[in-house]
């Protein structure tokens, strides 16, 4: 090789190695990618809210995130914002109807580079369908139709399908006691767990011609709020699965707590009662009643009471008691249904009052007997009710000391629109007879000075009041009052307030009693912040209005924890102002605190 050939070569050597070492100076273009932080859930109920978010890594222009959500329906939920910085968050809002195919895929791109993207589905799971009514259940009602107040109690057999096939129901009203009527219908239940139910009954006098319609918010498998929604009438109540193995073994010996109310046909006026009573296996029944007839109230004895030792296929049996009230003898025929050993749906049929009510299983006797000790801790409790100036609605919680003291108090009240106050409440209690498992409390209602006396009557601690076949989430009480001053009935439940997120059913009765009394029955999503939107049914007597928007908001009082003050409204009807009192995240007591209605409702986790 000559002299020349050489440096052309060594020249091109040179230039080679100095642009390999030029290109090798270029770091590579980064790869955008995105993370979903942290990961979406697996599974949502419908119109469940939960907040996303998604880290984009290597984006130097800091542009952020795009959220997409697909699915084979029209409807497959909603993003907002649709568009976040990097680390932010969105929420998604599942649909109110499980899409077809059943999963949403949920998808969040680098705005810079669209193809960089994480995505993962979210299975929508219904709150309810029709299988969610499988088995016998019983039910109960109360409210008003054209003839006044009435009450009626039955079971039903639902097979999972939306059919009927069989049941047996008690009515009873002014003008009519209609007993052991069958039953045939059909039902719908939703996605959002809201639907109706449709009884044929034999006796063409009980609702539209036998037919009564009732709308239904399931909160599970063994527990719905209803409503009758016909023309008919008007009435709130429940729905529970009966334990029909145990029809054949008849009523327990035990000992019992019940409430009941309704009118007094003799004066026309409300009346309600409470009490204790004791059932020996064999059919006899022996125990005392407290009676709170238009504001006169006084303790009796039940009397030589008697029951069904045998019950029929549908958990039906009859009590006859036989107190003096006032002064005067009295027979009392009631017509039960068996949700369970331990509670019991009851309609009366006697022609002397027209009313409806519970009985539980009475709290255990302790060995040295009841004393003040068998209540403490911080409670819940609501009272809807009639005083002077017409329908009464009483919400509150107490602390009991285990000494005989309550504190720490707060109450609402509504009395007929007339008198609206709200305040710290404080008071005393007492147990009358250690061998019984009734309290007398003495309530000092901060916000009025009045005193307020109730008797709370202990249930078994392991019962749910509002739902007796789901978990307890805390011991609780029925609840009368017991002066003249009011007269009115509810429930006390052992307070842990908590979340208050998640579906709920809502259950709300306004001006209950009267001849204008409007029930709503609905479901509702709580965003756990501020705000309950879903859906509900009304019926003012004769008027059903179905599928109304349903729209609460609350806001948490710092100072009373446990307390919420809000509204309700029904579609773009009036705003009325309500506070929530937290029994748990499961369980929440409403009153109304406005001049517009006295309503008293509550609201159950689905």
């Amino acid at each position: 090789m000559n002299r020349k050939a050489l440096l052309s070569l060594l020249v091109v050597v040179l230039v080679a190695s100095f642009v390999s070492a030029c290109s090798s100076s270029k770091k590579a273009p980064l790869v955008i990618s995105v993370q979903l932080a942290p990961p979406p859930p697996g599974s949502l109920e419908v119109s469940y809210m939960t907040q996303l978010g998604a880290q984009v890594v290597n984006d130097t222009a800091a542009a952020g995130v795009d959220w997409t959500v697909t699915c084979t329906s029209a409807d497959c939920g909603s993003l907002s914002p649709a568009h976040t910085a990097s680390g932010g968050a969105t929420t998604y809002t599942a649909p109110a109807t499980v899409p077809t195919g059943v999963t949403v895929t949920i998808t969040a791109s680098s705005t810079t580079d669209a193809t960089a993207n994480a995505s993962a589905p979210i299975t929508i799971t219904p709150v309810g369908s029709l299988a969610s009514l499988t088995g016998q259940y019983a039910f109960f009602v109360t409210g008003i139709d054209a003839s006044g107040f009435y009450s009626a109690a039955g079971s039903i057999t639902a097979d999972g399908l939306g059919n009927i096939s069989g049941g047996e129901e008690d009515f009873a009203d002014v003008p009519i006691s209609s007993t052991m009527n069958s039953i045939l219908g059909s039902y719908t239940i939703g996605a959002d767990g809201r639907g109706t139910i449709t009884l044929n009954v034999s006796d063409p006098a009980v609702g539209v011609g036998g037919v009564q319609t009732f709308s239904v918010a399931v909160t599970s498998a063994t527990h719905a709020v209803i409503m009758e929604v016909d023309t008919s009438a008007t009435s709130s109540g429940t729905l529970d699965l009966q334990n029909s193995a145990a029809f054949s073994s008849g009523v327990p010996a035990a000992g019992f707590v019940f409430t009941t109310f309704g009118w007094d046909l003799s004066d026309n006026g409300q009346t309600f009662f409470g009490g204790v009573a004791a059932a020996d296996g064999a059919g006899n029944l022996t125990g005392n009643v407290d009676v709170n007839d238009t504001g006169n109230a006084e303790e009796d004895d039940l009397g030589a009471g008697t029951y069904s030792v045998a019950l029929d296929g549908n958990g039906r049996g009859v009590i006859s008691v036989f107190p003096t009230v006032l002064g005067t003898p009295r027979e009392f025929d009631y017509a039960f249904y068996m949700v369970g050993p331990e509670v019991y749906r009851a309609v009366e049929l006697d022609g002397n009052f027209v009313a409806g009510g519970s009985l539980y299983g009475a709290a255990a006797t302790p060995a040295a007997g009841f004393d003040v000790t068998s209540i403490t801790g911080n409670f819940a409790f609501n009272d809807n009710g009639f005083g002077f100036a017409g329908p009464v609605g009483f919400a509150g919680q107490f602390t009991a000391d285990g000494a005989g003291n309550l504190a720490t108090g707060f109450s609402d009240s509504n009395e007929g629109t007339a008198i609206i106050a709200n305040g710290a409440v404080a008071g005393t209690y007492s147990i009358p007879d250690s061998t019984m498992p009734r309290v007398a409390i003495v309530l000092t209602a901060g916000n009025s000075g009045d005193l307020i006396n109730f008797f709370a009557y202990l249930v078994d601690p392991t019962i749910n009041i509002l739902d007796p076949n789901n978990a307890i989430v805390g011991a609780g009480a029925l609840l009368m009052n017991s002066d003249g001053s009011n007269n009115g009935a509810g429930y006390v439940i052992e307070q842990s307030p908590a979340t208050f997120q998640g579906n709920y059913a809502v259950s709300e009765q306004f001006d209950s009693q009267t001849a204008v009394e409007i029930d709503g029955v609905g479901q509702g999503f709580s965003d756990g912040t501020a705000n309950v939107l879903g859906n509900i049914d009304g019926n003012e007597l004769g008027a059903p209005a179905p599928g109304l928007a349903l729209t609460m908001t609350f806001a948490p009082d710092a100072a009373n924890p446990g307390r919420m003050t809000g509204t309700f409204q029904f579609d773009a009807g009036t705003v009325v102002n309500i506070v929530y009192y937290q029994a748990s995240s499961t369980q929440v007591f409403t009153t109304e605190v406005d001049a517009v209605a006295v309503s008293n409702g509550y609201v159950v986790h689905q």
